[in-house]
């Protein structure tokens, strides 16, 4: 079944707290990237801090921005440190 959920993007530099309305599969992930505002070629990464499943909120907190490939391959090794045994989503 497909739930909505608010994404709360918080502490990019050079860019307010943003809440986005996403439709996902049960939890939210436990990282995101998002397309840069004003810059097509560059994408912020997030990691998941919270989630509120009642109110269907997640926070998120930028960890990085560059190209898609570099920032992609950042968030998929931390994944890996924080959660080794596969148990992220």
């Amino acid at each position: 079944m497909r739930t909505q959920w608010v994404h709360q993007l918080r502490n990019c530099p050079d860019a307010e707290d943003v809440e986005v309305l996403a439709e996902e599969e049960g939890r939210p992930r436990q990282i995101l990237a998002r397309p840069r505002p004003g810059d097509d070629a560059l994408v912020d990464g997030y990691v998941l801090q919270r989630v509120d499943t009642q109110a269907h909120t997640a926070v998120y907190t930028w960890v990085r921005t560059g190209d898609p490939e570099t920032v992609t391959e950042y968030l998929l090794d931390l994944l890996a440190k924080v959660y080794p045994r596969g148990k992220a989503r």
